[in-house]
């Protein structure tokens, strides 16, 4: 190591140690990511209609160098709604003047939604796996 006006210079072993470490903490967070789904889409405790909600939780890893983020999402325009839910609301017509749907006995003006009991599987997950990830990268970056 030497010194230079104030800068603190690194060798060329220690930065290719560093980014070896970067990038193999780039491929525990993508192996992470790819568990936190699995087991995401084995934990959602909705009700399936189609599928879809479950089949469109994905995860994977954002970023470069030390700007790394883990994200695990749903894939639905609804995903906000299942994971948080939704207060008791009003549903009315938006292109007609009256709501009607096969069953009802007429057509009516308004519909009293009882609202939606959350689902939290993606904040479940996470919070279920924080810390043996944070282990995992703290493992890695203690190993030679």
């Amino acid at each position: 190591m030497r010194i230079k006006e104030g800068e603190l210079m690194i060798s060329s072993r220690s930065t290719e140690y560093i980014n070896r470490k970067l990038a193999g903490t780039h491929m525990i967070l993508l192996n992470f990511a790819g568990i936190l789904s699995s087991e995401a889409k084995r934990g959602a405790t909705w009700r399936d209609r189609t599928s879809h909600a479950r089949q469109s939780i994905h995860s994977g890893v954002d970023g470069r160098g030390r700007d790394l983020t883990i994200y695990l999402a749903h894939g639905v325009k609804y995903g906000a709604v299942l994971e948080e839910g939704s207060p008791p609301h009003i549903i009315r017509p938006k292109n007609k003047k009256a709501l009607y749907w096969s069953g009802a006995a007429h057509p009516v003006k308004m519909v009293n939604h009882p609202g939606t009991r959350a689902h939290p599987v993606l904040e479940n997950t996470l919070k279920n796996n924080k810390n043996r990830l944070m282990e995992n990268v703290s493992d890695w970056w203690a190993s030679e």
